[in-house]
């Protein structure tokens, strides 16, 4: 017993090691890299590097799909590109115009379906489309009589790398979109449990804890950052997830509500202690139950368990009673018209906490779990246009990249051109989802492009060095193994191909491409790096110039849209559940873009202002969202009394709206602008005139409830738009919204 004990002991360690996600990563990247390259010998080959350079790409596909499916698909996409090449070079290389113009048409249908989100259910198939069409095209073009043998051993060479990547990733340490969605949903759940619980806390004991919550704020943008990233990861690589991605939507909008539902505890006052002091035991059981429903929510259950029956509707109905009875003993009658609405505000905004709680119940057991039967599916609204401009223009610029580059080898034959095309496509096309998630695109691209071309200086010289020592295969795969550990390692968290990423992997293309089991010559390094930096500067030079991707226009417009979808809200003919999911991920992707901003105007108070600005449209969305879904619920003679004060009221929004979406339009905050003060001061003379000539003393609790509820929420509306207003113009986005820092 003591000798197991021991032995457990001694691998514990190990065990805490490799359920790290870094060097369970590290590990299946070096493996597939190596398997990739030995196939690629095993079966002679041409150029392995061309493997290992697909093998690493694909590898970015981090979760397991319908493999069956995937590996189908990929076979078709390398297969489809090889015919393409094959034909275009055959046909057609003795007219360059006609040959760069259907190259261009290919390619750009091939990155334009690759990156459309999420319209593209197999992205790599078209990626492999348009790579290997690429591929066959840069060798033929200086070959054209020997395009089916090129076409052959360059589709061959890719199937083994995306094959390899495939294999690992379905079998050493296979991870699932759907599994660890829960997992990252139950932490924020925690997080959100937590919030709850200390507004309500804070309410019942009428104490400020503004410090711990700003803690827990950043915790939970944090968190739906990062599953807001799962959903565009796992959409693509997971047919499975792909096919339920409504209601992994369902849930973040869910999940943005309930968190708004508890901020609207935070505003309170001494004047309201008369009377939670007479519901405190009420409010402290509901608030139990609260918290005991949010044990069961985040309790692990296995896939396709029910969840126990819940006991929050009895607490809740005891306090409800309880008001009911105050009210009919003419208690709220005494005080003022502003502490009653906050007091009935509050009391409607523990019901939408239970309300919402409620909702999340069924939205969590909706959500498919590994090996159990898969749940109804809700509708998946379509994030983007029709027509997806933001890869439209992507899809354009790596075409003409890749068209220049083959245009480079046909006229003047430069050092290196068989990297020259690739290089300038990958980064062209890779940087580009990137920048949703935590890059900076173009933004600096010269001074990138520059600090790289240092370091691939370096670089040739240390291969210059290394190379004899590589004949051994021993020591070639040792030191592969080991780098791309590394690499792995530094890479498994991030969501996406950042520009330095793609630098180690053109470059370990370049590494395994010299065959160094054979005499390597110092101009054929030289050569092979000369055709990365081409390739890598024509990319640049295109993207930095056409249309480029900077984090402060992405910051742009995502504001603007915002803004739209705030305004369109308010129309009943439009869908509501599409537009609910616009405004709960707008805000995260505005925050990861302001984030990324390197400008020298943008400093830490600029970034500071932005956090606070979108934290309030974060919580101004989800009260409109609560007063467009109470006002459909308001009973028709309720909206009869208030009717004309709402109406004015939604004009003077829209106003708001439009002036704040022209400001960040027009990248300048230097201005005044309208208010909704004075529709908030008629909606509130007129709840005093309803309630002083007692036109809802017959109604139940329910009238007063829900009709002072709207009008505290109207309040809340105007009061987070006055902030947005005071956020706003202390911003100087006319010293950094243009197109700066080369």
């Amino acid at each position: 017993m003591r000798a197991q004990t021991q032995s457990t002991t001694l691998l514990s360690p190990f065990s805490d090691v490799f359920s790290d996600l870094r060097v369970r990563y590290g590990i299946k990247l070096s493996l597939a890299s190596l398997l990739s390259l030995y196939a690629a010998l095993v079966l002679r080959l041409e150029h392995p590097n061309w493997a290992v350079l697909t093998c690493l790409v694909m590898m970015n596909s981090h979760f397991v799909g319908s493999t069956s499916l995937k590996a189908m698909l990929r076979c078709i996409g390398t297969i489809g590109g090889a015919f393409m090449g094959v034909w275009l070079v055959g046909d057609y290389t003795s007219s360059p115009v006609r040959f760069l113009l259907l190259i261009f048409i290919v390619l750009a249908i091939a990155v334009y379906k690759f990156g459309q989100y999420p319209a593209s259910q197999a992205p790599y198939a078209y990626y492999l489309v348009g790579l290997t069409t690429l591929t066959v095209a840069t060798y033929g073009i200086q070959d054209p009589y020997d395009a089916w043998k090129i076409g052959l051993n360059r589709a061959l060479e890719i199937l083994v790398g995306s094959l390899s990547s495939l294999t690992a990733t379905s079998i050493i340490w296979p991870r699932y979109a759907r599994e660890e969605f829960f997992e990252l949903a139950n932490k924020a759940l925690e997080t959100v449990a937590e919030v709850v619980a200390l507004e309500t806390d804070s309410y019942i004991q009428l104490r400020n804890r503004s410090g711990q919550l700003e803690q827990l704020q950043q915790q939970f943008e944090q968190q739906v950052s990062t599953l807001r990233n799962l959903l565009q990861s796992g959409a693509r690589e997971s047919t499975r997830f792909y096919g339920r991605l409504g209601n992994y939507n369902a849930f973040v909008v869910s999940l943005t509500n309930l968190f708004q539902a508890a901020l609207h505890l935070e505003r309170k006052g001494e004047e309201e202690s008369q009377y939670i002091a007479k519901i405190q035991n009420e409010l402290a059981v509901a608030s139990a139950a609260v918290a005991h429903e949010f044990q069961i929510l985040t309790r692990a259950h296995s896939p396709g368990a029910r969840l126990p029956e819940t006991t929050i509707d009895d607490a809740f109905s005891t306090l409800f009673e309880k008001v009911s009875a105050l009210r009919a003993a003419g208690l709220f009658a005494e005080a003022s018209i502003d502490i009653n609405i906050d007091f009935f505000s509050h009391i409607a905004a523990f019901r939408t906490i239970r309300y919402e709680i409620l909702e999340m119940r069924q939205i969590k057991q909706g959500l498919p779990r590994l090996r159990a039967a898969d749940p109804e599916r809700k509708p998946a609204w379509d994030l983007l246009p029709t027509i997806d401009w933001f890869w439209m223009k992507t899809a354009f610029k790596a075409a003409l990249a890749a068209d220049l580059s083959l245009l480079l080898i046909k006229w003047i034959h430069p050092p290196g051109s068989a990297a020259m095309p690739v290089a300038a496509m990958l980064f062209s096309v890779l940087q580009r989802s990137f920048i949703r998630t935590g890059g900076t695109g173009d933004l600096r691209a010269f001074q990138r492009l520059f600090c790289a071309c240092l370091i691939f200086s370096v670089f040739a010289a240390l291969l210059n060095l290394i190379t004899p020592f590589m004949a051994s295969y021993l020591l070639l795969n040792l030191t592969l193994f080991v780098g791309l550990f590394i690499f792995g390692f530094m890479t498994a968290r991030l969501p996406g191909f950042s520009f330095w990423s793609i630098v180690i992997i053109l470059a370990t293309s370049v590494f395994i491409g010299l065959n160094a089991q054979v005499p390597v010559a110092s101009t054929t390094i030289i050569d092979s790096i000369l055709g990365l930096m081409t390739g890598m500067a024509i990319a640049t030079v295109i993207g930095r110039l056409i249309w480029p991707l900077l984090p402060q226009r992405l910051l742009r417009d995502d504001l603007v849209a915002f803004f739209g979808q705030l305004k369109a809200l308010s129309n009943p003919k439009l869908p509501t559940k599409k537009i609910q999911t616009r405004l709960a991920l707008l805000p995260i992707e505005a925050l990861q873009a302001a984030k990324r901003i390197r400008l020298p105007g943008f400093t830490q108070e600029q970034l500071r202002q932005f956090e606070l600005l979108i934290r309030a449209l974060a919580g101004l969305a989800a009260r409109r969202t609560a007063l467009a879904r109470r006002r459909s619920e308001l009973p028709a003679k309720l909206d009869a009394l208030v009717h004309h004060e709402l109406e004015q009221l939604d004009i003077e929004f829209d106003q708001v709206t439009d002036a704040f979406a022209d400001c960040f339009r027009k990248g300048d905050s230097r201005r005044e602008f309208p208010t909704v003060l004075g529709a908030l001061d008629s909606l509130r003379r007129r709840a005093e005139q309803i309630r002083q000539e007692g036109i809802l003393a017959p109604e139940t609790l329910d009238a007063p409830i829900q009709l002072l509820e709207i009008v505290s929420r109207c309040q809340r509306i105007g009061e987070t738009l006055e902030e947005c207003a005071r956020l706003i113009k202390s911003l100087s986005i006319h010293r950094y919204w243009g197109d700066y820092a080369l």
